[in-house]
């Protein structure tokens, strides 16, 4: 039978759910500093965002619904994680949280009575029976709330039911009515978990997203780092490469220099001691200058020899220095081309 509700004209009563152990929940909410919204959220499995169902609990302290844990690791397939932090999960893992469970239990069971007081406005009106279920009296008649009417979507007690207000409405035992609203508000609940899974699963690959991104910017950070030791280790080995040719020229032109220097200075002792001795003979007496002119006149015909003009001594600066760029530019374009087909080789 396929219920179809419609507004109600009286205030409802309705009692169907199992013992909320109402002293242990007055004394959880005494205890509690949490406000309800606040309690509600620290009981939300933050996979499935609904209160707690056999929660467990990892080695991180963060806990979910057993169920959900399993289904986001079967999605991660090998791969054994905490949903939350991250963090690998031991074989040991994960272990039954049972005082959550208690908590959460007791958090759904006392929900679920505000909701009835404020369906029925039955205050202080509901005790516990034999059966260990949460009966509630009527507040007018007394009675316990056992019937529900169809055409009116009201739970009534047996007095209710007799009433003009209900005569000749439909009426079911409370259970029954109650199976079938919830059978029909679960399939209400199909779509809505799957829009909220879906949800999820959005945020969850927003979330791998953001940790790729992280991983792909580190990645390409030492790619870039890499690369540009290498085009500075580069740029190093041609600049001692230049500095070395200098060098080298430097050195050559230094020794052509100094044979040069040597070669003059042999000329200037030769010079100078053949002026000296001529200069001698001529201060001496006439007859020894007379008896030695001969020797004296050898003397003075040396061969004369003018300086050779200094040429093709000084450093190539343009050999060095010019198009020096260019020519760096050149052999780089060379080292990417070699990197380009080295990696397409790999």
């Amino acid at each position: 039978m396929a219920l179809r509700p419609r507004a109600s004209s009286q205030p409802g009563k309705l009692s169907f759910f199992n013992s909320p152990k109402v002293a242990s929940v007055l004394r959880l909410r005494a205890a509690s500093s949490y406000t309800g919204t606040m309690l509600q959220e620290e009981l939300t499995c933050t996979v499935c965002y609904e209160i707690f169902k056999n929660p467990v609990v990892l080695k991180c302290s963060h806990s979910f619904c057993q169920l959900c844990l399993q289904q986001f690791w079967n999605k991660k397939k090998a791969k054994r994680e905490c949903p939350i932090c991250r963090r690998t999960c031991s074989l040991t893992e994960p272990t039954v949280n049972l005082a959550l469970k208690n908590v959460a239990d007791t958090f759904v069971k006392e929900q679920v009575c505000k909701m009835t007081v404020a369906k029925t406005g039955a205050k202080a009106a509901e005790v516990e029976g034999q059966s260990g279920m949460v009966e509630v009296k009527c507040i007018i008649h007394g009675e316990f709330l056992k019937l529900f009417c169809l055409d009116d979507f009201e739970v009534l007690c047996c007095v209710c039911h007799t009433s003009k207000t209900h005569q000749g409405h439909r009426v079911c035992p409370l259970e029954e009515g109650a199976q079938e609203l919830k059978a029909e508000l679960k399939n209400d609940l199909i779509p809505l978990k799957n829009n909220l899974r879906r949800l999820y699963e959005a945020k969850q690959e927003c979330d791998d997203t953001t940790v790729h991104i992280k991983n792909q910017t580190q990645a390409t950070e030492k790619q870039i780092k890499e690369e540009f030791e290498q085009l500075s280790e580069f740029l190093q080995k041609e600049e001692a490469a230049r500095l070395g040719a200098l060098q080298h020229e430097c050195e050559e032109k230094k020794e052509l220099l100094k044979k040069k220097s040597e070669s003059i200075t042999a000329d200037i002792v030769t010079f100078s001691n053949a002026i000296i001795a001529i200069e001698n003979e001529v201060a001496s007496s006439n007859v020894l200058f007379l008896q030695d002119y001969t020797n004296t006149k050898k003397r003075a015909q040396i061969p004369q020899k003018d300086p050779e003009k200094l040429s093709g001594v000084l450093i190539n600066v343009a050999k060095h220095v010019s198009s020096l760029k260019y020519h760096v530019w050149e052999k780089m374009v060379e080292l990417v081309q070699y990197s380009k087909r080295l990696a397409d080789w790999v």
